[in-house]
């Protein structure tokens, strides 16, 4: 019943697909360049044949992309309906400058023919060259004039800015900019513009994953940003912003001969490699004028000061918070702490600063927090607090001023150590220099006359004591040293640990019936033990030689004879049939007896 019902909805959509309209349409762009590619599709709702072209005497086909196709069924209450589209992917080339037509274009679908609308492109002049478009005031707008005096260059990259003369610390808005009037295949940085003399804050930009397309005087360009800044020129003069060095692959035509635009064009397009260098912006940078006020810490733009106090009544001992709020448009970054005047019975700490800077434009706030600590009761005065920015539009300082504040302390529960200082107050501190303090205060150890810690025994015994214990450790190290220079005798003490860990790893694969690994780890034990003990070099380690040599150690024939036998054993099983081996666990049992009898032997 399944598969009736799928074959009925696949006559059904195949009934409905032909019973739709057909409708050919053909794209491309509505303004094109002479000698520059565009694409040019060919796009039909039905499976058609390759399309005809008409005559197109303006335009050059270069390459088939050939055929793409895609479908789509769907079924709502009951209804079926399948869609699906074709299209011819066709690389073209504009050869005449003005209006072009381009004809009808003729599919064929099912024997029947079907035509597409005539389109109409506008082409015009390859080597126009884009002219700059100024704003107002002298100030060059995007883009700048740096831009679009590309003259005849089809592809080159820009340092766009959006002004070429500010004060010092103004900010200035950049961006490193692609223009192409070619097809782009691949952008590769080499080298990217250095800014001497300016701090960069570096705005976060997507990947550059497509171009847009953008007119300049009637010639359309491919554009996309790299890279954006923003510029804090850090000191006056004439500051150059340095060229930019890249590699753009380029899609060009390779001229071959071909007898049907839809046969197989590969490797008539190829990518072409450019090397593309942007041209230096000089930035015109302005000393601040003279007569700077004293509360001018380096602020340059629009912006507010707010001044707030937690309270204004408190005890001996509580903290007071002071809040200075610096906010606006401007270099804020670079502004320093306004200058408080606070009571000198005040303890201040260092201000806590907070900053919040939107990335991508020059607004933000900058706070100084101060946490301030009245130490004695009264009425105090914080004076108003000022501070002072340049204004690059107006060109004046401008000066905003706090409201003053007055705080009262009561004593409340002083603490004796805030208030005194090695007996003196903090209002005291003032007049240290006409005043006389103690130079030491407190409990003095004396010592009897005459007595000396020189030439007793406890001044000896510290000599002593160290020079006995550096021959002692001297002498052992020596010991040492000797031992390990003796490589046979290191081998024979250390041969009994290494067989034991082999031992212990042969074990596991036996615990976990892995026979292979087991005889080979335990032959690997015997051998390794009886080479190190006996010192026998690895080259010549064998069964006979093994034997004679322990025939010269004066080792039991019957103790060499066991050691000769499970070593023939291990071997006889690891390349034995299964069933054909030794029991593992009696086997590791031989070995681990004749390496301790061995041992015990103190061969």
């Amino acid at each position: 019943m399944k598969y009736f019902v799928s074959i009925i909805l696949i006559v059904y959509s195949a009934a409905v697909m032909h019973a739709q309209d057909v409708r050919v349409t053909v794209e491309t762009p509505r303004i094109v360049r002479v000698g520059e590619p565009f694409q040019m599709a060919i796009k039909v709702n039905a499976d058609a044949s390759n399309p005809r072209l008409p005559e197109m005497s303006a335009f050059t086909v270069i390459s088939n992309r050939g055929r793409s196709t895609s479908s789509s069924v769907s079924i709502v209450n009951g209804n079926v309906t399948r869609s699906m589209e074709v299209a011819f992917n066709l690389i073209v080339q504009a050869n005449q400058e003005g209006t072009q037509e381009i004809g009808a274009v003729e599919v064929t679908v099912d024997r029947n023919t079907y035509r597409s609308a005539p389109v109409t492109v506008q082409v015009v002049a390859g080597n126009a060259p884009a002219q700059p478009q100024q704003g107002s005031g002298g100030t060059t707008n995007q883009p700048s004039s740096q831009q679009t005096q590309s003259d005849n260059r089809e592809v080159f990259v820009e340092v766009i800015t959006d002004r070429r003369q500010v004060y010092q610390g103004e900010p200035i808005n950049a961006s490193l900019k692609l223009f192409s009037r070619l097809q782009v295949a691949s952008i590769n940085p080499l080298d990217f513009p250095t800014f001497d003399g300016f701090f960069i804050q570096e705005i976060e930009t997507p990947p550059l994953r497509s171009l847009n397309q953008e007119t300049i005087n009637g010639v359309p360009h491919s554009t996309g940003v790299l890279r954006q800044y923003v510029l804090f020129p850090q000191r006056s003069g004439t500051l150059t912003i340095s060229s930019c060095n890249m590699e753009v692959g380029i899609n060009q035509r390779v001229q071959t001969q071909s007898r049907s635009i839809f046969d197989d064009f590969f490797g008539r397009v190829q990518t072409i490699p450019r090397q593309v260098t942007s041209r230096p912006v000089q930035i015109t940078v302005l000393p601040l004028p003279e007569g700077r006020p004293a509360s001018f810490s380096g602020g340059v733009g629009q912006m507010r000061f707010n001044v707030t106090l937690d309270k204004t009544e408190v005890n001996a001992n509580e903290p007071v918070i002071l809040k200075a709020s610096i906010s606006g448009n401007g270099n804020l970054r670079f502004v320093d702490a306004p200058r408080i005047n606070f009571p000198p019975n005040f303890e201040v700490y260092d201000p806590r600063i907070a900053t919040q800077l939107n990335a991508a434009t020059t607004a933000g706030s900058k706070t100084f927090e101060y946490l301030v600590i009245p130490r004695h009761g009264g009425t105090y005065k914080i004076p108003a607090i000022e501070f002072s920015y340049f204004d690059p539009q107006t060109r004046q300082y401008v000066t905003l001023l706090s409201e003053e504040y007055t705080i009262t302390v009561e004593r409340g529960d002083e603490l004796p150590g805030a208030n005194v200082i090695g007996g003196i107050t903090r209002e005291d501190i003032r007049h240290l220099g006409r005043d006389i303090n103690f130079i030491k205060s407190g409990k003095i150890k004396l010592y009897r006359a005459g007595e000396h810690f020189f030439g007793t025994w406890n001044f000896w015994l510290w000599y002593l004591i160290p020079a006995i214990f550096f021959a002692v450790t001297v002498y052992m190290r020596r010991k040492y040293i000797r031992k390990s220079a003796n490589v046979a005798l290191v081998k024979n003490r250390k041969a009994n640990r290494y067989a034991a860990k082999r031992l212990k790893k042969a074990r596991k694969f036996m615990d976990n019936a892995q026979k292979e690994q087991f005889y080979e780890e335990l032959s690997r034990a015997v051998w390794g033990y009886l080479g190190d003990k006996m010192n026998i070099p690895v080259a010549e380690l064998s069964k006979d030689n093994a034997k004679a040599v322990m025939e010269q150690c004066k080792v039991e024939s019957t103790l060499a004879d066991e050691f000769i036998d499970v070593i023939d054993d291990c071997e006889f099983a690891r390349y034995a049939p299964t069933e054909a081996g030794s029991d593992m666990s009696t086997l590791y049992g031989r070995a681990v007896e004749v390496i301790n009898k061995m041992q015990k032997a103190a061969v």
